[in-house]
């Protein structure tokens, strides 16, 4: 084996998946989409020139030659994680500063939780939170201009890790003396009403569109904001409608004079993810972060008011 062409990290993959004898279960253990984790097994088929698993209906059963190479290849990775890198971080003194994309909800609703925990157990540390379009976050990760994104992406390439933090939906949001909507909101005053929006380059909050599509229906939208965050100040001051993410509507429902709905529409929940690049993976600094940001966001509760109905 040319040690210098090959990619160590494909012996994981191979790991993960003799182990689960399943793609889906390897791809959930190392935090890869499943589309990467098929590119590796690719890439290792070629490499040993051998199928290596075979799909059947109990799962990806290896081949005898897998068989052979497993317990070797564990011994190796077992070898590998047995180097302790630990000591090479510590949070009460180091001065490093985390460079994290988030976008303006996640800027408000999640990051005040992260920097107390700093405070207490890394208070020598900083964070920068890097401004970025969202067409320009994949970009930013690959260069190393970010350590970390926080958001909601698709289509992230094989070489970013990420991990699911919450799952959360969407509310719509009017002021408190909206003249027509009170305590419910219909589809029908839903579509006769005005919209506000947010709107950025390469952004993805497109739910309430595609929705209202399907059912061959349109909104007139007014407004449109390149800021989640601005969104309830307007709302607040206006007649109009804005569909935003749960947690930012139950924050300013309990600063503004606005309320919050639940959709007239079907809208799928969504999930909020940090994505990293493989190269942090194994870094004891970034691997704290994530871990920081993972218990924080998590277990994050937002406010006390609901959604009315």
């Amino acid at each position: 084996m040319d040690l210098l062409r090959f990619d160590l990290n494909l012996l994981l993959c191979f790991d993960a998946i003799y182990r689960h004898q399943s793609l889906s279960a390897a791809a959930d253990e190392l935090n890869l989409t499943q589309p990467a984790v098929s590119a590796a097994l690719k890439r290792l088929r070629a490499h040993f020139d051998n199928p290596l698993f075979v799909r059947t209906s109990r799962g990806m059963r290896p081949t005898p030659f897998s068989d052979g190479i497993a317990p070797k290849i564990a011994q190796v990775l077992e070898t590998l994680r047995s180097v302790d890198t630990s000591a090479e971080f510590s949070p009460a003194t180091t001065t490093i500063n985390f460079r994290v994309y988030i976008n303006d909800v996640g800027l408000i609703v999640a990051t005040p939780g992260v920097l107390a925990y700093m405070r207490e157990h890394a208070p020598h540390a900083r964070l920068t939170i890097v401004d970025l379009r969202p067409d320009e976050v994949v970009d930013a990760l690959d260069n190393g201009d970010i350590d970390l994104a926080i958001g909601y992406f698709l289509g992230m390439p094989n070489w970013a890790r990420q991990q699911n933090l919450r799952t959360t939906r969407y509310v719509c949001m009017v002021a408190g003396n909206h003249p027509e909507i009170r305590q419910s909101l219909s589809l029908e005053q839903f579509l006769r009403c005005r919209h506000a929006m947010y709107m950025n380059s390469g952004s993805q909050y497109y739910a309430m569109e595609q929705a209202l599509a399907q059912r061959g229906l349109t909104r007139d939208v007014i407004l449109n904001v390149p800021r989640f965050s601005a969104l309830p100040f307007l709302i607040a001051q206006s007649d109009l409608i804005v569909t935003v993410p749960e947690d930012l509507g139950t924050l300013f429902s309990t600063l503004l004079d606005v309320k919050i709905f639940k959709p007239p529409l079907e809208l799928a929940n969504f999930q909020v993810r940090q994505y990293w690049h493989e190269r942090l993976h194994a870094e004891p600094a970034y691997r704290w972060l994530r871990q920081v940001v993972y218990d924080k966001a998590s277990t994050l509760r937002v406010g006390r008011k609901a959604a009315r109905n």
